[in-house]
């Protein structure tokens, strides 16, 4: 169970990695740069990446939990 939710962490870091990638193509236009969607997209890119680090943060922590049990 633990390492299903590493997978969805990292795959939430790299989903967000992508946002901000995304976020900042939008402001480096030379022809429109797109200043507010580039800010919209950034912000909730910022949102995903906390919640899969928080994910990895639990996942790991769990798993150093059931090692200390054994």
């Amino acid at each position: 169970m633990f390492w299903a939710r590493e997978i969805a962490g990292w795959a939430l870091v790299l989903f967000a990695v992508y946002l901000l990638r995304w976020g900042l193509l939008f402001v480096m236009d030379l022809q429109t740069p797109r200043i507010v969607e580039a800010a919209v997209v950034v912000f909730a890119g910022l949102g995903v990446l906390r919640a899969g680090i928080m994910l990895v943060r639990i996942s790991t922590a769990a798993r150093i939990c059931q090692l200390d049990r054994k």
